[in-house]
C-alpha cells in the first residue's frame, strides 16, 4: 500500500488531490459499510444463539437496559434513582451527610 506524505500531497496538482479525494471518500464510504455489514452479522448470530430475534431484542433493548442499570432507589422518592455511575445524585449527597450509608439506598 503506497503511503503518502503531506510533501506527496503537496506536490500534487488540483485535479490529482481532488482524484484522491474522490476515491479515498469511496474507500471510506465502502469500509464503513463493511464495518456496519460485519457487526450486523455479528449480532444475528448472537441473537439466533440465544434463540431470539434481532427485532424482540430491539423491541427490548431499551426496557431491560433501564430495569438493570437502577442500583440505588431514595426509599421517600422511588422516582430518585442512580445507576452508581458518574456523579453522585444530590438526594443521595444529603441522606449520607444525616448519617446514612449507600447501602441503604440499594435495589
Amino acid at each position: 500500500m503506497a503511503k503518502f506524505s503531506n510533501k506527496d500531497l503537496a506536490d500534487m496538482e488540483v485535479d490529482e488531490l481532488l482524484a484522491f479525494s474522490k476515491n479515498a471518500e469511496k474507500l471510506i464510504a465502502e469500509k464503513q459499510n463493511k464495518r456496519l455489514y460485519d457487526a450486523y452479522e455479528q449480532y444475528e448470530k448472537i441473537a439466533d444463539d440465544a434463540g431470539v430475534s434481532i427485532k424482540e431484542v430491539l423491541e427490548a433493548g431499551d426496557k431491560l437496559k433501564k430495569e438493570r442499570s437502577i442500583k440505588y432507589r431514595d426509599p421517600s422518592n422511588p422516582d430518585n434513582t442512580w445507576t452508581g455511575r458518574g456523579r453522585q445524585p444530590k438526594w443521595m449527597t444529603a441522606e449520607l451527610k444525616k448519617g446514612k450509608t449507600v447501602e441503604d439506598f440499594a435495589v
